[in-house]
């Protein structure tokens, strides 16, 4: 046989053996993998306890935070930052930091398009009392809280979706060009207004905040003149009153 069909053959069975061993590697890592977990996609980066969230960055993508029994942060593993760790979480005092990279490094317009589009964080705890953020885009899913304080700065986005139609207090501070929604969750019924007993709601800069689902018995507003607001009848009328 000659060296040459020697070598050829000496790759061919490299080349199969790495594929046999790529391929048995993600069947151990599926394997291994809770199917009960709809997230198992995510990777766990922290796993503590805490009940306030401060974010910095974030907006170049997507990020949504659930209530749930257990806390943690996921990070999903398809995208590169997983591995790079470019998501940064740690707890101090009942509080979780959240750093995100505030510039898009993907140097395709494609792969840029798919980040912004695609939820990559995923934030999970039992009660949430309050969260800031700056820079930021981050929802509040299937929130079943009572009462919960809200701060947004810089270019930020937000969504809440209450699961409950009754709330005890609301705390909204909104300033640069942050955007704020509330709705009701889409499986939380017929019932798509939320009452709250008691808001204090500060606008500055260029802040929107839509509050047209969500009824407010009593209510504090301090608007800037470039910010905008939307309010229900029943929430106007009382202001009126």
């Amino acid at each position: 046989m000659k060296l040459s069909t020697k070598l050829l053959a000496g790759l061919f069975v490299l080349t199969i053996a790495a594929l046999l061993s790529a391929n048995l590697s993600i069947k151990t890592n599926y394997d291994n993998t809770d199917k009960d977990d709809r997230y198992w996609g995510y990777g766990k980066i922290l796993e503590q306890p805490f009940k306030h969230i401060k974010i910095e960055g974030g907006n170049i993508t997507q990020m949504t935070f659930e209530q749930s029994e257990r806390p943690s942060v996921r990070v999903l593993k398809q995208w590169p930052g997983y591995e790079s760790r470019a998501v940064k979480a740690f707890v101090k005092a009942d509080t979780l930091f959240i750093r995100f990279p505030r510039e898009n490094s993907a140097d395709n317009a494609k792969v840029k398009d798919w980040i912004k589009h695609t939820t990559l964080v995923r934030i999970f705890a039992p009660e949430l009392v309050s969260i800031e953020g700056i820079d930021t885009d981050v929802d509040l899913l299937k929130m079943h809280q009572k009462s919960i304080s809200i701060e947004l700065s810089g270019n930020s986005e937000m969504e809440v979706e209450s699961e409950l139609s009754q709330m005890d207090s609301l705390i909204v501070i909104a300033n640069g060009s942050s955007d704020l929604n509330f709705e009701m969750s889409p499986g939380a019924g017929a019932n798509k207004l939320i009452r709250v007993r008691s808001a204090d709601i500060h606008l500055n800069g260029t802040a929107k905040l839509d509050l047209g689902p969500v009824q407010i018995d009593s209510y504090k507003l301090n608007m800037a003149d470039s910010a905008l607001i939307r309010l229900s009848g029943f929430s106007v009328n009382k202001m009126t009153r």
